[in-house]
């Protein structure tokens, strides 16, 4: 017996709402398992590559925190979206996870056009102690807590949003 085409929309749109809901549900998920140490990241004093410090408990504003690498093929399509964020005012501190020594790190962000601050991690060991395993890591800190956390590549529009809700 075949179904009406004007019954077929209907079941087909609840379907595709329903596939919808998981696939946001399942990112949420891998945020929340691959979210940095909340506490960690409070806690966490820190200086650029320009010895500016970074101290995340006397941030009223939203920061956000990127942790990247050289190496890693999401960041490079993240990383543009973190700069105009930067440039646009928003508060941007990035740790480059084991991408080379300071001036390796500084030829890189030269390269692609990149002037938000960075802390280098030469040795992962900073990241490790923030908890973050997966690059590219953002995290949304204000007022000394962590807010929102994502990993993997996000839009710029994403992480606006984020900010926004992080307010």
């Amino acid at each position: 017996m075949n179904t009406p085409p004007e019954r077929r929309w209907p079941a087909r749109l609840r379907s595709l709402a329903i596939n919808l809901l998981l696939l946001l549900a399942l990112i949420a998920a891998l945020d929340w398992y691959r979210a940095p140490d909340a506490r960690a990241v409070a806690a966490t004093r820190l200086a650029t590559t320009q010895d500016a410090p970074v101290d995340f408990q006397a941030q009223r504003q939203p920061t956000v925190l990127y942790v990247w690498a050289e190496w890693c093929g999401y960041c490079r399509h993240t990383s543009p979206a973190i700069e105009r964020l930067h440039r646009s005012g928003h508060r941007v501190v990035s740790v480059a996870m084991q991408s080379g020594n300071d001036a390796q790190v500084h030829a890189t962000l030269r390269r692609h056009g990149l002037t938000f601050p960075v802390v280098n991690d030469p040795d992962g060991a900073i990241s490790q102690a923030l908890g973050v395993g997966v690059t590219p890591t953002i995290a949304i800190v204000s007022d000394g807590r962590m807010r929102l956390a994502t990993s993997g590549w996000t839009s710029e529009y994403g992480l606006r949003l984020r900010l926004w809700l992080a307010r």
